[in-house]
């Protein structure tokens, strides 16, 4: 991925992150547990874009 598809995509992630806990079941929700989510995420997101760094997938137009 280029830079910029790599900014526009973390963007798009925490938009739509945002958006998800904007729902009145995540507001009742606790902060401690709220922040757990919100580690876990980070964990699958930054994951993901490891995986795909280290192992030079690219998608060809």
């Amino acid at each position: 991925m280029n830079q910029t598809g790599m900014i526009v995509a973390v963007i798009s992630v925490i938009g739509s992150l945002i958006l998800v806990t904007n729902g009145s079941r995540f507001r009742s929700m606790p902060m401690g547990k709220m922040v757990k989510l919100a580690l876990i995420w980070t964990a699958i997101i930054v994951g993901l874009v490891l995986i795909i760094r280290v192992s030079g997938f690219q998608i060809r137009q």
